[in-house]
């Protein structure tokens, strides 16, 4: 924080202003991604093939196609793919014809990929939790939450 504070004051003759909040937002969320790594490290997964089975397993019929998928991660569908393809090699997902369109090819969690997140699942959440009461206060949660989610609509509506 220090060198874009040096920055800062060298081309805006002042400090960092509200770009504090954007850099500790960043620093925090590089962390929260570590973090998660560590905790899916002993499953031999990783955080975007996480999250891409947790799309997955949201949806009431088990399939989507990648696109879809790439549109809930917000993963490009060039990295979408490559997430895929190494959940179907370690036998997480697997492809399957789509009914209405044969041109399509939808994914589904295989019978070995529920198993693994139903397992590590509520091991993250509670993880989550222990981590956030050790940090906050129930009212300063809430709180947090709030700001957060207020946060995420306004950026959303100029995106």
């Amino acid at each position: 924080m220090a060198a874009a504070e040096r920055a800062h004051q060298r081309a805006y003759g002042g400090g960092l202003g509200d770009v504090a909040i954007y850099i500790l937002m960043r620093s925090c969320n590089v962390m929260m991604s570590e973090r998660l790594a560590r905790l899916l490290e002993p499953y031999e997964l990783a955080p975007l093939g996480y999250m891409t089975m947790m799309a997955l397993y949201g949806r009431a019929d088990n399939l989507a196609n990648p696109s879809e998928l790439s549109d809930l991660t917000g993963e490009t569908r060039g990295n979408m793919t490559r997430i895929c393809d190494d959940l179907v090699d370690k036998g997480l997902m697997r492809r399957v014809p789509n009914a209405e369109d044969r041109r399509r090819v939808d994914l589904s969690l295989t019978d070995s990929g529920m198993a693994l997140l139903d397992k590590v699942a509520p091991k993250l959440r509670r993880n989550a939790d222990d981590f956030y009461a050790r940090t906050f206060s129930a009212s300063e949660k809430a709180t947090l939450q709030r700001l957060l989610t207020q946060l995420s609509a306004s950026m959303a509506a100029e995106l």
